[in-house]
């Protein structure tokens, strides 16, 4: 349990870092591969699904709905999180 509490705060900050920098939205392929180069280790894309659906629950993170565009790194159709608007704020 406090593995995945930390997972989950980790995959937040690397959303809200992204996002302070410049970067709209974030792929799971995209959070996991910036996950892995920030913290030297590998996170699978299904860890990194369950707790991006964590932080959409706790509407920590949104879903962009109808704003799909392509994954930079797969290539696929995705529909990409970001942080909330007025949580981005905050930041």
């Amino acid at each position: 349990m406090r593995q995945r509490k930390q997972q989950v705060d980790l995959i937040f900050d690397v959303v809200v870092a992204a996002c302070r920098n410049g970067v709209q939205d974030m792929s799971l392929q995209e959070i996991a591969f910036t996950y892995e180069r920030q913290h030297g280790r590998r996170i699978d894309v299904g860890t990194v699904s369950g707790r991006v659906t964590a932080l959409v629950n706790a509407q920590r993170l949104v879903r962009l709905a109808g704003s799909e565009r392509l994954c930079s790194i797969s290539k696929k159709r995705v529909a990409p999180v970001t942080v909330p608007a007025k949580q981005a704020r905050m930041f």
